[in-house]
């Protein structure tokens, strides 16, 4: 072992502390990058497993209805690999504790294998070929029957086209267009207990929905090479004659769509939240070996003078750097495998994917290992660039003492005169050392900003509950009937005893249309003086529905570039009757938490839909205490597609954001990392630096809580400016945040907005409180172990 390795081992253990506080955070970024990196790897691969092997479809085209020989056409176009025909429709399920729920019924053809989105199964059997079952057979997706606790041998009763139909269980089964099953695009979480996919067989849907021969949908796969956009438009000429109601490629189709943002966000945080870490850390190697280079200025000159040439002791303090990105990368790659592997399973399993295709991620460690050790030397050569002024015979000689200004507060001498000795002195040691206080004030910025960023996630979503289910909804229960009824039955309901007030509705799905742009979008019809349901602009105000025109939401009058008194043509969607078209003008733009719904009143919307007083469902008061009774009053109505509890649907969704709160916790963890690094290594070269000023300090006489007071009053100054700075910091993030979120077209449908409650400030500033205290900790204890001897014998 030669000198220079030795004596880089000796500087290990002699600043140790700040080594090991470095390589912590290092050891953060580096997991957090891998960890992440490997996630979005892992899900890729899995989820393009899963949508080659079984099929996936590169097309979707919903019609009305067709007869199953249109496949034949279709199958026929140039550019078509394969074509699949099925019928999907949404029907009440019928739950044994009398609740009810929502069942997409999803039909495959028989084989199940040469079908496009063919069913992965999970558990139990496939469907049987051949003679008919004596009673219907349905494959659940996973979720739904795990929090039903259905399996093979259960029994499901779903109501279709006014019949109750009983469908026995024969296991459990998930599709690539299932990875993620909510209802609709502005449902807020999966309602894995009243929502759920099931699958049946063709022949079983063409019986229980009354469509002998028909379908009313086609999903296609494309052959290699094939011209997407000619396809579809020749696929769309075929189906036009038959009600073609909606037409999207595979990277629109809803459940792919979620997975490929939710990746995207998580490769986006990988990279944010990974070179703010190491970033900060080289800042700090850059400040301690700066440091470092001073204090050891005479050894550089004797190793000098001995014949070692500069690159050489260059490289010696580079190495110390790199030493600390090494230890780093080893202490952060291997957690970052670990973790990638459990996040890996638990996306994998909030996604539906049944394979996870894991092993390491040798490019994101690749990655890690060039951008940890490129940074490491890069602080560690810029930070030893002093070697190259130190001279031999020089260095012999104290440092003569360097430049410095006055402190801004000197200029003001009446100001300056009554301040206190000790503040002076920090105020000047933090003038005369700007760069390290920079650094400082910086990493504690981010540090805050982390926790801000952390806690506001959880102050959002408490926001948005508490908004959504307080303020804009004041109904008890929303019941929705399976197709469109006279007003005048909702009397069976609204004169129930548990009933208080019942207000009728009317949605519709429309596409709204300005200029070249169109959206598909959900019509709410309401009564004008309607109590239950409330509706707001952006600022706060009430907006109420008039016959004037729409309440376009905000997320597609985004979309559409359209402002209020604009017109807009808006068409009708319906599975049934003709095409409705009419033009609407904007009379003013709704912002809402989740969902796009646009609103106007019942009235309007009936004339827009030539019908006359047809309601889709009810909004209703229940007397305190009788839910129960309500609800077992409407287990017989057999019309009633769906039920939804307020009080249950808000506790459904706050159990499903458990996952949250477990990411709050990391987030909080990492950045009290960065401000213990941040602010121990302050102390400690401030200390170092101080050293004898400190010892002199001791022999006059100067108490040690005197003493340290000097250092935490200088901590004080860097971290409390930091906090100030990084707690409007961490708003700023936040709303990018929220600004990156809603741009995405996947999530347009989210109106979230900047909560950050005065406790989560609090709880940041505080923050600075304990790294302050971490800070004066250490400097009592260096301070009492002060050899004061060995101290004032020091010449440099």
């Amino acid at each position: 072992m030669n000198v220079l390795t030795k004596r880089l081992f000796r500087n290990f253990i002699v600043s140790r502390g700040q080594f090991l506080a470095i390589t912590a955070v290092i050891m953060v970024g580096v997991t957090v990058y891998v960890s992440m990196i490997s996630t979005c790897y892992n899900m890729t691969k899995s989820a393009d497993w899963f949508y080659h092997d079984y099929n996936f479809a590169d097309y979707y085209f919903h019609i009305v209805k067709a007869p199953q020989g249109i496949l034949r056409q279709i199958e026929a176009v140039p550019g078509v690999n394969m074509a699949t025909g099925r019928i999907q429709k949404d029907v009440t399920i019928l739950m044994e504790n009398g609740e009810r729920g929502t069942a997409r019924l999803t039909s495959f053809p028989l084989p199940v294998e040469n079908a496009v989105n063919r069913p992965y199964l999970l558990s139990g059997s496939l469907f049987k070929e051949g003679a008919r079952e004596s009673r219907a057979q349905v494959l659940l997706d996973p979720k739904y029957a795990q929090a039903n606790n259905l399996s093979k041998g259960g029994t499901v009763t779903v109501i279709a086209e006014g019949r109750e139909v009983q469908l026995d269980v024969i296991g459990t089964a998930t599709s690539p267009e299932f990875i993620y099953t909510v209802k609709d695009a502005a449902s807020f979480m999966p309602d894995s207990k009243g929502f759920g996919v099931f699958m049946i067989t063709n022949s079983l849907a063409e019986d229980i929905l009354d469509l002998s021969g028909q379908v009313n949908q086609v999903i296609i796969k494309l052959a290699p090479g094939a011209d997407e956009k000619k396809v579809s438009e020749s696929i769309k000429d075929i189906l036009q004659p038959y009600g073609l109601l909606a037409s999207y490629p595979r990277k629109d189709q809803f459940s792919a769509a979620i997975l490929d943002g939710e990746l995207g966000q998580l490769r986006n945080s990988a990279v944010y939240f990974s070179s703010i870490f190491l970033g900060i850390a080289a800042l700090i190697e850059l400040v301690m070996l700066g440091r470092m280079v001073k204090i050891q200025r005479l050894q550089i000159g004797t190793m000098k003078a001995i014949g070692y040439s500069s690159f050489q002791i260059m490289l010696h303090y580079t190495e110390y750097a790199l030493a600390i990105g090494l230890l780093g990368l080893l202490l952060g790659i291997f957690p970052g495998i670990f973790f990638s592997a459990s996040l890996s399973k638990l996306y994998a399993s909030y996604f539906n994917l049944p394979v996870t295709v894991g092993g390491v991620n040798l490019q994101a460690i690749f990655y890690s290992i060039v951008l940890t050790l490129g940074v490491s030397a890069a602080a560690g050569l810029a930070a030893s660039r002093g070697v190259l002024g130190v001279r031999p015979a020089e260095s012999m000689r104290p440092v003569s003492p360097g430049k410095t200004g006055k402190v801004f507060l000197e200029r003001w001498t009446s100001v300056w005169e009554r301040i206190d000795l000790s503040w002076k002195m920090c105020l000047r040691s933090v003038n005369r050392n700007r760069f390290r206080t920079a650094v400082t004030v910086l990493g504690v910025m981010f540090a805050t900003g982390l926790l801000v960023l952390s806690l506001f996630i959880n102050d959002t979503y408490s926001y948005m509950l508490d908004t959504l289910f307080s303020r804009d909804q004041l109904y008890d229960y929303f019941v929705r009937f399976d197709a469109p009824v006279k007003e005048t039955e909702l009397l069976a309901i609204s004169r129930l005893d548990a009933v208080t007030r019942a207000e009728p509705v009317l949605e519709a799905p429309v596409k709204i249309k300005f200029g070249s742009l169109s959206r598909d979008e959900v019509i709410m019809g309401m009564l004008p003086d309607a109590e239950l349901k409330r509706i707001w602009d952006s600022s706060g105000r009430p907006l109420f529905v008039s016959g004037e025109g729409l309440l376009i939401s905000e997320s597609t009058a985004r979309k559409l570039g359209v402002k209020k008194g604009a017109s807009v043509q808006v068409e009708t969607l319906l599975g049934m009757g003709p095409l409705r078209v009419a033009t609407l003008k904007i009379a003013g733009i709704n912002s809402q938490f989740i969902g796009g719904v646009s609103y106007t009143t019942l009235e309007q919307l009936n004339g827009i839909l030539q019908e006359k007083n047809a309601v889709s469902g009810a909004m209703l008061k229940v007397a305190p205490g009788r839910s129960a009774e309500f609800e077992k009053n409407l287990s017989g109505m057999n019309r009633i597609s769906s039920i939804i509890s307020r009080s249950k649907e808000l506790e459904g969704i706050r159990s499903n954001l458990g996952y949250m709160f477990t990411f709050v916790f990391i987030m909080v963890a990492f950045a009290v990392i960065l401000g213990f690094a941040i602010v121990y290594n302050a102390s400690v070269i401030s200390f170092a630096e101080r050293k004898r000023e400190m010892g002199f300090l001791r022999v006059l006489g100067y108490r040690v809580n005197e003493v340290s007071g000097l250092l935490l009053k200088e901590n004080l100054l860097q971290t409390v400016f930091g906090v100030l700075v990084g707690l409007p910091f961490g708003r700023l993030i936040s709303g990018a945040y929220i600004y990156s979120a809603t741009r995405d077209e996947v999530y347009s449908a989210y109106s979230m907005q900047i909560v950050i409650y005065p406790l989560t400030y609090i709880i940041s500033a505080a923050s600075g409180v304990l790294f302050i205290a971490i800070a004066y900790w250490l400097a009592v204890k260096n301070i009492i172990r002060l050899d004061l001897v060995e101290v004032l014998k020091a010449r440099d």
